[in-house]
């Protein structure tokens, strides 16, 4: 027994050196790389993991059914979950299929061809009208970090000799010889919802890819500088407010002030509309006063011929009584002299001036008669200037009151409208006021979209593995090909019996 137990001792002296030491439940640092194989439906047929090692001693963890050294012919051990190795290579990898069949995102492809459902595996070699759904969602029973922190773009390319007339959105499109690509971009913790239609003849499709990754941005936002810019934006807004508080304060005064000049105006063209109706009764009385004067004057020379008469008869009858006397014949020129300062002939004077002066009074009675008619004409000319002008007037009076009162009208429009605006300004003011936390919110909450919500690298295959410097995804579908035809079988002619090649050598079949 003592040479049994020193042999063994001695055994294991030996062999110990040779054996890797490996840090207690400690994973080798490593990437992963995740490999999918979906069906055409999308659903997961199997999925595998490239994991990548420095040289020396490796130790990984993962639920694998199968392994496989990638590099060289080292062998891997597996014990559980345990994978080890102690490797030469400067870079190990190893290949390992995965027990699970579940992905971060769920994936659903729906294939439609006129308008009807149809698989996958039967689409190949149709013609028609062919619409591709493509859902990519959340998986709620995987580790939520890689759904919120890994963008995925999703690439379909499609024959233009098979397919034209090709339509979807929010795809980037690129030609490569006959083929269109189409690249869709989801960026981290959203769920994307494609659609691509054309038509089609002799239908067969690549692969449909999609690549995880997580996006690491090294973007450099001058924060401070947008803030100065976003404050001096604010202040100019403030101003605005300002500014438009005192538009609308003097809009209210102009307001008020029209309004004080519209009635100013109503009263004028009022006025005016009263002065043109008496301006008409006016010329109304001057032309009536015309017409009467003038068939007055028409009696004129009648009055004077009836007067001169009498002042003729007065004269012959004091010339009669008198004829004894030795004067000589009395006329209106000499009357005065030949019969003043005689007593005896104050009755005949008195009565020879009575005549006289009664022509004389007549005559300016006539003379002013028409006089007045001459003045009569001219009012009545004046009068009637005056009503057409006082009539032109107030009707120019009251198109200023009507233009008076459209300003006053559009005056209130704005007035209403800077009421509205300032409200606006207020409202905008009040809004902007945290524009620069607002904006430094919204400018994270953008990165976090873009780049995740900033979770470490986490292991895919075992929560063990915290060495993880880098994990990818890539997800590829089963192409829609048509089955390759299948070969002609090559029969083997029939072997002959020895009495049939000796029959044949004589033609006897």
């Amino acid at each position: 027994m003592k040479k049994i137990v020193s042999a063994f001792l001695a055994l294991m002296l030996v062999v110990l050196p040779a054996m890797p030491v490996y840090a207690a439940d400690t994973a080798s640092s490593k990437e992963e790389a995740v490999y999918g194989i979906l069906k055409t439906d999308g659903s997961v047929d199997s999925i595998y993991v490239v994991n990548s090692f420095r040289s020396g001693n490796v130790k990984d963890f993962g639920k694998y059914t199968k392994l496989q050294n990638l590099t060289n012919g080292e062998k891997l051990s597996q014990n559980g979950e345990e994978i080890t190795i102690h490797t030469s290579a400067e870079k190990l990898y190893y290949q390992g299929t995965l027990e699970t069949k579940e992905l971060p995102w769920s994936t659903a492809i729906q294939y439609s061809l006129d308008g009807k459902e149809i698989s996958g595996t039967e689409l190949a070699g149709k013609n028609g009208a062919l619409q591709i759904k493509i859902k990519v969602t959340k998986n709620p029973s995987v580790n939520p970090t890689f759904f919120n922190n890994y963008a995925l773009q999703i690439g379909v390319k499609l024959d233009t000799n098979r397919c034209d007339n090709i339509v979807t959105a929010n795809a980037t499109v690129a030609q490569a010889g006959s083929d269109k690509q189409l690249n869709y971009t989801v960026l981290p913790g959203n769920e994307a919802d494609i659609t691509v239609t054309a038509n089609v003849k002799d239908f067969e499709m690549e692969a449909i890819t999609i690549n995880g990754i997580k996006l690491s941005m090294n973007m450099s936002i001058d924060n401070a500088g947008m803030q100065d810019q976003v404050n001096q934006l604010v202040d100019a807004i403030k101003q605005l407010d300002t500014g438009a508080g005192d538009l609308s304060g003097g809009a209210a005064r102009l307001s008020d002030g029209m309004k004080q000049y519209i009635a100013g105006l109503k009263a004028f063209s009022d006025g005016l509309s009263k002065l043109n109706s008496g301006v008409g009764e006016l010329n109304n009385g001057a032309l009536s006063l015309k017409d009467g004067l003038s068939e007055l004057t028409k009696q004129n020379s009648s009055l004077m011929n009836g007067a001169l008469a009498i002042q003729q008869s007065a004269f012959a009858a004091v010339n009669s009584q008198l004829a004894g006397t030795g004067l000589p014949v009395i006329t209106p020129e000499n009357y005065k002299t030949l019969l003043g300062g005689n007593p005896d002939f104050a009755e005949a004077l008195a009565q020879l001036e009575g005549a006289v002066q009664f022509t004389q009074g007549l005559k300016g009675y006539t003379e002013g008669v028409a006089q007045l008619k001459e003045g009569a004409a001219g009012l009545a000319d004046g009068t009637t200037q005056l009503k057409a002008s006082v009539s032109t007037l107030a009707t120019s009076a009251q198109e200023l009151y009507n233009g008076g009162a459209e300003i006053n009208k559009a005056i209130s429009k704005l007035r209403d409208g800077l009421s509205s605006y300032k409200k606006g300004t207020a409202e905008l003011r009040g809004k902007t006021a945290n524009l620069s936390t607002d904006m430094t919110e919204q400018i994270n909450d953008i990165m976090d979209s873009i780049s995740g919500n900033g979770d470490g690298v986490t292991s895919f295959v075992s929560e063990k593995n915290e060495n993880v410097t880098a994990v990818q995804f890539v997800l590829k579908t089963t192409a829609v090909e048509k089955p390759e035809p299948a070969a002609p079988v090559k029969t083997e002619p029939a072997k002959k019996s020895f009495w049939q090649k000796l029959l044949a050598l004589f033609g006897i079949k």
